[in-house]
């Protein structure tokens, strides 16, 4: 009745005196994201679905993200700060979705490591920009019904797109080591396919 992981479909896949690994048959393709053992897909139906709810979602997302950002900045609403957060929490989750239907048509052409690679980085910064500006209109209210009283911060906007915008920590990760955006074969069946449409 609180939330949490549902377990109905679960079930325990393996269990040692140190571990037990679970497997479920609920989750979404965006679980994948978080899949670090990297072991094949099961079922090629469900795998197509999976993909047609991301492309639809993602496709929909957009365009009234579009939508939003239109009517902003047609109708001039963007003078305030929290519309101006707005704004930007919008420009970024459009940008995040644009790279994700971008980044399955770039699948197709497995030579284009480069192109992989920069696909990967785009969709790394983009949804660290999300979360960014997730939070900083987290802050803005508290700073807007909490301390209601407080002293005007000088260049206020100016501060929020330094933090928004956090470029420096992907610059960081990709000067540690090229390969942290390398290719990882995972969404391939175990006869080796993938689940190309």
């Amino acid at each position: 009745g609180s939330g949490g992981w549902s377990s109905n479909g679960c079930f325990v896949k393996n269990t040692t005196d140190d571990e037990t690994v679970c497997a479920c048959n609920h989750l979404t393709s965006f679980a994948i994201l978080l899949d670090l053992s990297r072991e094949p897909l099961i079922s090629r139906v469900q795998a197509t679905i999976l993909t047609f709810i991301t492309y639809i979602g993602c496709g929909l997302s957009a365009i009234f993200l579009s939508i939003t950002l239109l009517t902003y900045l047609v109708f001039k609403l963007r003078k305030d700060t929290p519309s101006k957060i707005l704004i930007q929490l919008c420009v970024a989750l459009l940008l995040l979705n644009l790279v994700f239907l971008v980044d399955a048509w770039l699948a197709l052409y497995p030579q284009a490591v480069g192109l992989c690679i920069s696909t990967a980085w785009f969709l790394h910064y983009f949804l660290l920009v999300s979360f960014t500006w997730m939070g900083l209109e987290g802050v803005h209210m508290y700073y807007a019904l909490v301390k209601v009283f407080t002293d005007n911060l000088s260049h206020y906007m100016l501060k929020f797109s330094l933090v928004g915008w956090p470029m420096i920590v992907v610059i960081i990760v990709i000067a540690i080591d090229k390969d942290n955006y390398g290719l990882v074969s995972y969404g391939r069946f175990p006869d080796g396919t993938s689940d190309e449409l």
